[in-house]
């Protein structure tokens, strides 16, 4: 070869590789953009760290097992640690730093994906994987024939052509991507009940300035994969910038449709997915087709986008759009639109195709499992991902502590609002943003402080009114209790709405004092009402104590229920039991005169209906005809007794005492067969 020309090729393979460099600084401005300030020093650093793990990694062994010499096409064996001393014209070490220069690229775009919640440590394992294994493995399948006189990798040999890395490098990166996505998880807010919730980029101008930088990197990406300076060069510049604009404005068209608005970030991904899109088919295919593969990666941003969404997959800054969807469609395209005179495989259209899917499928399915297996593995013995608290601090200070101006404010904000201490002001930084906004946040102290100085007697005010309502509503709330038994009442307050229920079984009693009207006559209302306080106070203690309901009094007559509001299955033995204690603490009372006061009870067990009526006055009562049972079985009993159905005769016979008192005519029930309850039956009594 000539010596100028290959002088020329070298220098054209050099700043080649310069440009794809640069490339690391548009992905820093890219990703660091794309995400919140509180984690755009780690994402930096990111960036920076992984070109330099990438340089040594792929020096000593990635370097080898990519392009020395082959075993059955699938890996390299030799060129570890290369020195390349009997390169004369430079060629070998120039394609060295080109190689590492993609290497780079394909694991940064990892970065990017996994933003805001990957451990550094873990990233630097991705790192290390992708630029020892799995760049390097892969790549020697596709691109083994491109240095000195190598055989084809198996791929390669097939007719496999990705003429600058759409599979290759950006795939690859896309497939790790996923893969490490899919193991740690979307960041803390992301989705919330199925809901998408979006996350606003902490810099979009420091992102779009990444998106240019990028443009300008990709000239040396796809013009210096010729290897040579030559009249291909700039024709294949020129077609990777009309992928970009195509892919860009229809991005940018396909976003306004969906939103009704220009928006942000689709120009700048969909300029890079053209990019990307353009880059396996660069050299072979027109600048007509060069920009309809452009435009079809630039639409094919938003659905993948929706689709990751979909799945709750959290790419941070669409590098599964860019990158993996992209590179699968560039890489196709190759077959659907290159010159077979250039590719040079000699093979028809559908044997071309083939081979593209084969070489997707087989380097991306090796790149995910790799990925995701050894991600996997490494995540149940140590975590990758930050906490919760961490990711909400922000991984700038939890990884790197590495703290700014605008963190100090917040954390002196945090701190004041955690304590509520707002006597002093946060520290000002003259001549700085943040600084201005700190002078205008000490301004607003300065005046809530003079509030709250100025209204300190009304805030004792407010809490002494508070303390007054809270023993108002208390009171209340014992007086809803006397009225309403205390489940009922409960729910009418969450409901406020209309409490009923039905009961298949309760026992119903009424209890009336005999003559008490007779008896009122001839007495001073006072007496009768004190007398009448007496008793239904002893009554309403012994509801409590076999817990039982008092559904309401009607003059001299008192109303329980056993199995209401809430079903026991005692109710019958409990409201048998309060009857005859009441039949026992009636006997003692009486009048001044010594007149005696007697009761008659009827008790009877049945279906009811029971809720609460009324809207001002509450009143909890309860129907159906085993209450008008119940009630005349009372007015048909007679004094001192205590007067039963014999529904409720079969649930007492075990334990109670039972008189047969045969057959009563009941208004509107006819003929019924009633008894007497005497008392409780001792254990030794046999049964009726």
């Amino acid at each position: 070869m000539n010596p100028v020309s290959a002088s020329l090729d070298s220098l054209l393979v050099l700043i080649s590789a310069a440009l794809v460099l640069f490339m690391q600084a548009g992905f820093l401005c890219l990703e660091s953009g794309l995400t919140r300030s509180k984690n755009s020093i780690n994402v930096a650093i990111k960036n920076i760290t992984d070109f330099g793990l990438a340089t040594m990694t792929f020096w000593l062994l990635g370097f080898g097992f990519m392009f020395g010499p082959s075993l059955a096409g699938v890996l390299g064996t030799g060129e570890f640690a290369p020195e390349f001393t009997g390169d004369a014209d430079g060629a070998s070490p120039g394609f060295f730093v080109f190689q590492l220069a993609f290497c780079g690229t394909a694991a940064t775009i990892v970065s990017g994906a996994v933003a805001e919640r990957l451990k550094f440590q873990g990233y630097l394992v991705v790192t290390a994987l992708v630029s020892l294994i799995i760049y390097p493995v892969l790549g020697h399948w596709a691109w083994h024939g491109l240095f000195a006189d190598n055989a084809a990798g198996w791929l390669e040999s097939k007719g496999f052509v990705d003429y600058a890395g759409s599979t290759v490098v950006h795939s690859v990166g896309g497939w790790v991507a996923l893969a490490a996505l899919l193991v740690i998880g979307p960041r803390a807010g992301r989705f919330v009940n199925g809901q998408v919730q979006k996350i606003n980029p902490g810099n979009l101008p420091m992102a779009m300035l990444g998106g240019i930088i990028l443009w300008f990197g990709w000239i040396g990406f796809n013009g210096g994969s010729s290897m040579a300076m030559n009249a291909s060069v700039a024709p294949i510049v020129m077609k990777t910038l009309l992928a970009a604009g195509a892919g860009l404005l229809v991005s940018l068209i396909v976003g306004w449709a969906l939103h009704r608005y220009p928006e942000a970030t689709a120009p700048l991904n969909g300029s890079l997915a053209g990019l990307v899109s353009i880059t396996a088919g660069c050299h072979a295919v027109t600048a007509t087709e060069a920009v309809l593969i452009g435009a079809v990666g630039g639409a094919l941003v938003r659905p993948c986008e929706m689709l990751l969404e979909k799945l709750q997959i959290d790419d941070a800054v669409g590098a599964i759009p860019v990158h993996l969807m992209a590179g699968i469609w560039g890489t196709l395209a190759v077959a659907l639109f290159g010159d077979k005179t250039i590719l040079g495989t000699d093979l028809d259209f559908w044997d071309q195709l083939g081979v593209q899917a084969l070489g997707i499928v087989s380097i991306g399915s090796s790149a995910f499992l790799i990925t995701f297996l050894l991600l996997w593995t490494l995540n149940r013995i140590f975590p990758l991902r930050v906490s919760v608290d961490e990711e909400r601090e922000g991984l700038n200070i939890s990884e790197h502590k590495a703290r700014t101006d605008l963190v100090d404010l917040f954390l002196v904000m945090d701190h004041q609002k955690k304590t509520g201490d707002l006597s002093f002001d946060v520290p000002v930084e003259p001549f700085t943003e943040v600084g201005q906004i700190a002078e205008r946040y000490n301004e607003v102290l300065g005046r809530v402080r003079a509030i709250m100085r100025e209204n300190e007697e009304t805030r004792r005010s407010i809490e002494e009114a508070f303390e007054t309502i809270a023993l108002e509503q208390n009171r209340a709330e014992k007086l809803l209790l006397n009225i309403l038994p205390e489940p009922v009442a409960q729910e009418l307050k969450s409901q406020k709405k209309v409490i009923a229920q039905s009961s298949r079984e309760v026992t119903i009693l009424f209890a009336d004092i005999v003559g008490f009207t007779n008896l009122a006559e001839s007495r001073q209302p006072h007496q009768i009402i004190e007398i009448l306080n007496r008793v239904f106070s002893v009554f309403d203690r012994l509801t409590d104590t076999h817990r039982l309901e008092k559904i309401k009094t009607i003059g001299d007559a008192y109303m329980v229920v056993g199995g209401l509001p809430n079903f026991m299955p005692e109710h019958a033995s409990s409201v048998a039991r309060f009857a005859l204690d009441i039949m026992k603490e009636i006997g003692k009372f009486r009048f001044k005169d010594g007149t005696r006061l007697q009761l008659r009870v009827g008790m009877h067990t049945g279906p009811v209906v029971a809720g609460v009526i009324g809207e001002k006055k509450f009143i909890y009562d309860v129907w159906g005809d085993s209450v008008n049972v119940a009630s005349r079985l009372e007015s048909h009993s007679l004094p001192g007794r205590i007067h039963i159905s014999e529904q409720t005769a079969d649930f007492l016979r075990d334990e109670f005492i039972l008189e047969k008192r045969g057959t009563v005519e009941l208004k509107g029930k006819g003929n019924v067969f009633t008894y007497f309850l005497e008392g409780m039956r001792q254990p030794s009594a046999a049964a009726i």
